[in-house]
């Protein structure tokens, strides 16, 4: 074993998280998963994906921003299961993930997701939320960020992750 997936095997699933959890933490993702909507388009091109692909993904349950994530990848499973998710938390995260995916300890942040291929290599990183936010300033107003954790983002997301297929 070596590298990415060496920590991929180490992580842990999404039972796992739900049951380290606090009940206030569990409302949350719970109020997410009831708000979040994939549009009908996102949905149909969900159906035709034909393969999976593994995700390590570094988490942590008070998150808010790891919540989004994990909730947009549930739903997309629950859709057609394409991912498969190995969790690991934000210190191991910093301390074994982030030199492989070449993100400076002060720029990791929660989630910081690896989608790799069938031989653990990387295809893509999804560092805190959708590559195109990195470039705009779409979260810097309250509001943009107030909706984007409530899960009215979840498209973005989908755009960006969805890439890899």
């Amino acid at each position: 074993m070596r590298g990415l997936e060496e920590i991929y095997l180490k992580g842990f699933g999404y039972d796992k998280y739900l049951g380290i959890a606090s009940q206030d933490e569990l409302e949350k993702l719970e109020e997410l998963y009831k708000n979040i909507v994939i549009s009908d388009e996102f949905v149909n091109k969900i159906k035709t994906i034909n393969k999976k692909v593994s995700v390590l993904i570094s988490v942590e349950t008070w998150c808010p921003f790891a919540r989004v994530f994990l909730t947009t990848l549930r739903k997309v499973n629950e859709i057609n299961h394409i991912f498969d998710l190995s969790l690991i938390t934000y210190g191991r995260g910093v301390s074994e993930l982030a030199g492989y995916v070449k993100i400076n300890e002060d720029d990791f942040v929660v989630p910081t997701a690896v989608f790799l291929d069938n031989n653990f290599s990387k295809l893509r990183v999804f560092n805190g939320f959708p590559e195109k936010y990195h470039k705009e300033d779409t979260l810097d107003t309250i509001d943009a960020t107030r909706n984007y954790l409530k899960g009215k983002s979840v498209n973005d997301i989908l755009e960006d992750i969805l890439k890899i297929f």
